[in-house]
């Protein structure tokens, strides 16, 4: 894979879905809001990462809509995304990229542009699930949600679609998924009761939630077992695979400046820090090249 592909990844969304200047191909509106994460003890048995060794550590949480429109309406959101960037003292970083579906829907670069060529169209996506039955988990899932929505930001479980590679203190090697658990508990309203709403309402009311006090997430891996793919987003694990609890997100209010604290940062899950690896799933570098691609567009269009 070269930069080619994130070009064609990016000019894909561009050409089918539309993209705004300034703004990310997807996920283009967001909102920022400063946080603190603290690890549990159980996570530095499994990776020797930095940030799950021991104290406090300051971090940056965007919510967002998948839509590459940056002035969509809450009500018209089918997936939200959340992504956690942790601020090391050393001056490093490293990030969670997770959506509110369990799975995603194309395991191959390649099809993620022939997907969103499709998406212009039941049929046509319809007939793309023909051609690429591993698609159809994702699809049906999203269908299934469609008369309803995330009642707020903070009562929505995110999942990290990929897998990755913790690096035990003793050598041990442990594929993990991630999952961001509300506190709060999951719930959802009908879309229609959505659409009463003010079109910015999800950031909006998140923001007002704050000034009473924090809201949190558990941030908890799935691990693997012999079997489980761990390069492939389009297949679950079995519901049965150990849990362990990492650590604990706390929000505490939204960040001062979203321009630079928040819309020019880069929020890419294959940024990741000695401890963690990247697994073999060929999405996951392929998004690499195209946040590359989309990061370099929107410092020039909007310097």
């Amino acid at each position: 894979m070269g930069t080619d592909l994130g070009e064609r990844l990016v000019a894909a969304i561009s050409s089918e879905l539309g993209t705004t200047p300034g703004y990310r191909a997807a996920h283009a509106k967001g909102m920022c809001f400063d946080a603190v994460f603290t690890p549990t003890p159980m996570a530095a048995r499994f990776s020797t990462a930095p940030h799950l060794q021991g104290g406090p550590v300051p971090a940056v949480v965007r919510f967002s809509n998948a839509s590459s429109n940056p002035r969509a309406k809450d009500a018209a959101q089918e997936v939200g995304g959340m992504a956690v960037k942790f601020l090391l003292p050393d001056g490093r970083e490293t990030d969670i990229v997770a959506i509110s579906l369990p799975v995603f829907f194309v395991r191959e670069p390649e099809h993620f542009i022939e997907f969103t060529h499709a998406r212009t169209s039941n049929l046509r996506v319809l007939a793309y699930a023909i051609r690429h039955p591993e698609s159809l988990r994702a699809i049906l899932y999203a269908g299934r949600r469609r008369g309803r929505l995330m009642a707020s930001r903070w009562e929505a479980a995110y999942y990290g679609i990929h897998a990755f590679r913790w690096l035990g203190p003793e050598g041990g090697v442990t594929h993990v998924r991630y999952e961001l658990n509300p506190e709060a508990g999951v719930r959802e309203i009908p879309r229609r009761e959505a659409s009463g709403k003010d079109p910015d309402f999800l950031n909006q009311e998140l923001a007002a939630r704050l000034q009473q006090g924090p809201v949190a997430f558990e941030l908890c891996v799935r691990l693997a077992e012999a079997g489980d793919a761990t390069d492939d987003p389009t297949r679950p694990w079995p519901a049965a695979r150990r849990r362990v609890r990492a650590g604990r997100l706390e929000i505490t209010r939204a960040v001062e400046d979203q321009r630079d604290g928040c819309e020019r940062r880069v929020f890419d899950p294959t940024h990741v820090i000695d401890g963690i690896e990247c697994s073999d799933d060929r999405i996951l570098a392929a998004r690499r090249e195209a946040y590359s691609v989309s990061i370099e567009r929107r410092l020039k269009e909007t310097s």
